[in-house]
């Protein structure tokens, strides 16, 4: 049998250092909320609940509802930063 010693095999090799997650990946419970996703449902809440004393149009209207949603929406959403 041949030996190994000094034949430079792939086993001799260290293994590669695990890759190290992104800090801004791991999202931590309690997490502060995204101000920006607080203002977009504030500004979609308030278009909404004023067209009650002003009435809107309808796509007025669904345009805030949209708003509101992706405020809410986004609010669960990681951050990519």
């Amino acid at each position: 049998m041949a030996s190994r010693e000094g034949a430079g095999t792939e086993d001799d090799d260290p293994a590669p250092p695990e890759p190290q997650p992104r800090a801004a990946a791991v999202v931590r419970r309690g997490a502060p909320l995204h101000p920006p996703a607080l203002q977009l449902m504030l500004l979609g809440a308030i278009v909404i609940i004023g067209a009650g004393a002003a009435p809107l149009p309808l796509p007025r209207l669904f345009v805030a509802f949209v708003a509101w949603l992706v405020g809410y929406l986004s609010l669960f959403i990681p951050p990519l930063i």
